[in-house]
């Protein structure tokens, strides 16, 4: 019998509404001793369940037409969240089982996970995934949610003790022009039409042996050229004679400004004690690496993101000196090992760090940058088509996307693309008033005075605007990015402000997110007032605010004047013209908050006249 891959052991239904069920084969399902049978529609079969209340376990017979069987065991009935977007979606406990060791203390069995498989397709909407499971949260398998996601469902659980259901369907990297189908992007034929050219199987085999080819020859070229490929992670090697480097830090701190190839850093450091258990904790190097500790290999990462952290076998550290050599390839003249991340060895009773002067000698320089790396999932329609498309006719309490970063070479684009989407989404889903949440976008990059045209800043702005639209509900996340990783590690606040933003949307709960929104402003000679929705108890901090006039930026004090108001004195700027509030990738000035510690959200308004 061919019916949704959704349907099957463990699944989580949407409680208190009918449950559609679509089949290709005529069928009958019997469920909590009532019997349904499928009509035809559309060129298949469907029937409707009727609504259940929360609870469970249940179990469904679904028969065919020519008396097959099966049984559906172990159904529970809660709310079902459609999870999406991009990276910090996708990002998984596994990455953050250091920073939570206390949530692999218990099992949470009625909130579950069905990871959709990530796949693209260009010719037209699937009617199922391909494959998946719905898996119970435990200490063996909370590896595998999505961080964000899990701590979402975790408040959620924790205050409504219903079942929780995450259909996953994030991937990395992939902007919000692959989440829309062909009647969303109607809008934007541009983006349209690239999607289109890809529903050619022979221009999809052409792209990727055209990108492979060119990547393998430029990483052949290095493999062969490198000077130090055999033998510089020798550790008795002598390397007095190589330059020096300060690491952490960016390449181009030492001369090396622009510099693509191959480079290999060596430093000796003294062990006494701890020889087993032992890491080799190295933050994000960009872009590839490969480390060695005393001529072994220990770990390798091909691209700039992900932690570095090797497990170092026991015995190979000695009593004395030991030596660890990283053999980094710079894809594009940006390499570097980030600052403010672990760098040590490590264990549980001893650190040495490694941070200082290290030795460097360069393997190989080319003048190219590597090509690009062409991914489908990247271009529109392809992963809506596979992945959302048919996930949408499962009956969903609504949707938790976090996603953006992959929109910022035309932020000001976003408010359109992301409101198109939601409008489609809910019409394909059936339900108008499908709940949607997400995260803006918080920090990243060097700390920075506000910038009018600073692309994180008018995305965030963007994103803003999608509340606009009924039953939306923001997430704040300004105050929980890193300023060296477009991965911040604090997934649990992102997941707790998804929940409080839900708990107020369809609960009327009583919280102040998503934290204090600017509502109006008033001007009097030179002072001007601000007032903010959201402040609970009252706003608190000290912080700057950026006033533009003449093309030229002055930085001004804000005086808290009220619970929910503040105050800027203008006396020293003639004709102003805006202002502006943590307006940059990473502004330096955001310290206002209201008493429940939610972040004052970013504006931008026009004050002149």
């Amino acid at each position: 019998m061919l019916f949704p891959s959704l349907f099957c052991d463990g699944m989580i239904i949407q409680h208190g509404i009918p449950l559609t069920l679509r089949s290709r084969e005529k069928v009958s399902v019997t469920f909590l001793g009532k019997t349904f049978n499928a009509q035809p529609a559309d060129g298949e079969w469907r029937l409707a369940l009727d609504p259940v209340p929360s609870g469970g376990p249940f179990s469904m017979d679904i028969e065919s037409a020519e008396k097959d069987k099966i049984t559906i065991n172990d159904i529970y009935a809660g709310d079902v969240w459609l999870c999406a977007g991009q990276s910090n979606m996708e990002l998984q406990m596994e990455r953050l089982c250091d920073v939570y060791p206390e949530e692999w203390t218990d099992d949470f069995p009625l909130i579950r996970q069905y990871k959709v498989p990530q796949e693209w397709d260009f010719s037209s909407p699937r009617d199922d995934v391909t494959g998946g499971c719905w898996t119970a949260a435990s200490k063996e398998t909370l590896y595998e949610f999505s961080a964000a996601a899990w701590f979402f469902a975790k408040n959620m659980y924790n205050k409504y003790r219903i079942p929780i259901g995450l259909v996953n369907t994030a991937w990395g990297g992939t902007p919000v022009e692959s989440w829309m189908s062909k009647e969303a992007l109607s809008a934007f034929p541009g983006k349209a039409a690239i999607g289109e050219q890809y529903a050619d199987a022979a221009k999809c085999r052409e792209t990727t042996d055209k990108n492979q080819a060119e990547i393998q020859e430029w990483e052949s070229r290095i493999a062969k050229e490198d000077k130090g490929l055999s033998v510089w992670h020798e550790q008795h090697l002598d390397v007095s004679l190589w330059d020096e480097i300060s690491l952490p830090g960016d390449f181009a701190d030492a001369g090396l400004s622009g510099f693509c190839g191959s480079i290999w850093l060596a430093r000796d450091f003294d062990r006494h004690d701890a020889f087993s258990g032992c890491y080799a904790e190295l933050g994000t190097i960009t872009d590839a690496d490969t480390v060695f500790i005393n001529s072994v290999q220990i770990g390798s990462t091909g691209y700039r993101y992900p932690p570095r952290k090797y497990a170092i076998a026991d015995g190979l550290l000695k009593p004395g000196k030991n030596r660890i050599t990283i053999r980094v390839v710079c894809n594009n003249g940006e390499g570097g090992v980030t600052r403010e991340k672990p760098f040590r060895i490590s264990s549980d009773s001893a650190v040495t760090e490694l941070a200082g002067t290290w030795k460097y000698k360069t393997g190989v320089t080319v003048t190219q940058n590597r090509p690009k790396d062409f991914f489908f999932q990247w271009q529109p329609m392809g992963p809506y088509n596979a992945m959302i498309a048919p996930t949408l006719n499962y009956p969903l309490k609504g949707v938790i996307w976090y996603q953006g970063e992959s929109n910022d070479s035309n932020p000001a684009e976003y408010s359109k693309l992301i409101k198109a989407m939601i409008h489609d989404w809910r019409k394909k889903s059936g339900n108008e008033s499908l709940s949607f949440l997400f995260v803006q976008l918080p920090v990243y990059g060097n700390p920075t005075e506000n910038d009018e045209n600073a692309s994180w800043a008018v995305l965030r702005e963007s994103q803003k605007a999608a509340l606009s639209l009924p039953a939306v509900g923001m997430a704040t996340a300004l105050d929980l990015g890193e300023w060296n990783d477009l991965h911040p590690v604090n997934k649990k606040d992102i997941g707790l402000r998804l929940f409080l933003a839900a708990d107020k949307l369809l609960f009327n709960a009583d919280n102040s997110s998503p934290g204090p929104l600017l509502s109006h402003f008033e001007r009097k000679g030179n002072k001007l007032t601000l007032s903010f929705d959201n402040c609970t108890e009252g706003l608190r901090g000290k912080t700057n605010v950026s006033v533009l006039a003449d093309k030229k930026y002055s930085h001004l004090p804000v005086e808290i004047d009220g619970k929910d108001r503040i105050s800027v004195d203008l006396s020293s700027v003639s004709n102003p013209e805006k202002i502006f509030y943590a307006w940059a990738n990473n502004p330096k000035h955001r310290q206002l908050y209201n008493s429940e510690g939610l972040p004052v959200i970013p504006f931008m308004l026009e004050i002149k006249g």
